[in-house]
């Protein structure tokens, strides 16, 4: 019996900035080595599964959608999604994503590169299980941008700030996903009076919901519509029967009587993958090892005179600039 043990998956289409959506399906093949279907993947030599996958492409992101062909409990559970180029990927170095449904928004998707994902399940017998697929993006021909070659480390090139470089250091800083999201619903917990209960935009296909102790500093109006940098793979916390998915990143002043959540320059898109100079983007699966790398690297989160957030000496930055405290406060960040 062949064991066929990887899904390749090429989209032809283009993907450019400011251009109609384009929409094409791509299913995996059953040639040769051309499906990665782990336990359940053959039966007397014969693939009984395969893994269809659709790309939309809304100018500079891709939307990647699936087909699960695992159980239904497995699929109503979510997903847990890794992406990366592919010369990336074979150094061990991805992006994350956990989503709720069998689809993913990728932001900043680069034309003339091969990028590898992997999907598998929240839970259930393949939770342990990657089904992985592999997509080219074709070179714009006549367009505003050419073909280009290997990307920044660690994340798809457009979605981070200032470029760290592939000479800097993978830092526990490299480890946290940081993002510019929205708030889109907000409200007090209803078991806990200091607690807020947010649903927030961080370029995801769903919202994500995020527990935060801000009732006694920020006004509920204040919170609904505000732009603010959320710590995006945090192990999920249930707090008072609530589970939160991220944090919001807040400064406060020196002896914490005030907070103030940061926020990003105006215009910055939602879900920007936020880095700092001289740490190699490297984001970490949400769980236990980010937790870790946000535990040893908080101390030296803080903000300036200016009310700019740094980790040490180097600024959270965006492409359009720092992150900051609205309100300039001047002190640390949690």
């Amino acid at each position: 019996m062949a064991f066929l043990d990887s899904l390749v998956v090429l989209d032809r289409s283009l993907l450019t900035r400011g251009s109609p959506a384009l929409r094409r399906r791509c299913t995996a093949s059953q040639w040769g080595r051309n499906v990665d279907l782990g336990r359940r993947g053959w039966v007397s030599g014969v693939a009984v599964a395969s893994l269809q996958v659709t790309l939309e492409s809304h100018g500079d992101a891709t939307t990647l959608r699936w087909e699960w062909d695992g159980s239904r409990e497995e699929a109503s559970h979510g997903f847990r999604v890794r992406y990366s180029p592919v010369e990336m990927a074979a150094a061990g170095i991805w992006s994350w994503r956990t989503v709720s449904q069998p689809m993913v928004r990728l932001a900043g998707m680069r034309p003339a590169v091969s990028y590898t994902a992997g999907i598998q399940p929240l839970f259930g017998s393949a939770a342990n299980e990657w089904r992985t697929t592999q997509f080219r993006t074709h070179a714009i021909s006549g367009g505003e941008i050419d073909a280009v070659g290997q990307d920044p480390v660690g994340v798809p090139a457009g979605e981070g700030g200032v470029d760290s470089g592939n000479d800097a250091p993978v830092t526990e800083f490299s480890r946290l996903e940081i993002r510019v999201g929205r708030i889109l619903e907000c409200e007090k917990h209803p078991d806990a009076d200091t607690l807020y209960v947010e649903k927030v935009d961080v370029g995801e296909p769903e919202t994500r919901t995020i527990v935060s102790g801000l009732v006694k500093y920020v006004p509920l109006d204040e919170m609904i519509g505000r732009t603010v940098v959320v710590l995006c793979n945090l192990k999920p916390r249930a707090m008072r029967g609530v589970t939160s998915f991220g944090m919001l990143l807040c400064a406060s002043n020196e002896d914490h009587t005030e907070v103030d959540p940061l926020t990003a320059p105006e215009d910055t898109p939602i879900g920007t993958l936020i880095t700092a100079p001289g740490h190699r983007s490297a984001p970490v699966e949400a769980g236990n090892r980010a937790s870790k790398a946000f535990d040893r690297v908080a101390a030296q989160f803080r903000t300036d005179g200016d009310g700019i957030a740094y980790v040490e000496d180097a600024a959270f930055s965006t492409p359009n600039g720092p992150c900051y405290s609205p309100r300039k406060l001047q002190g640390s960040v949690s």
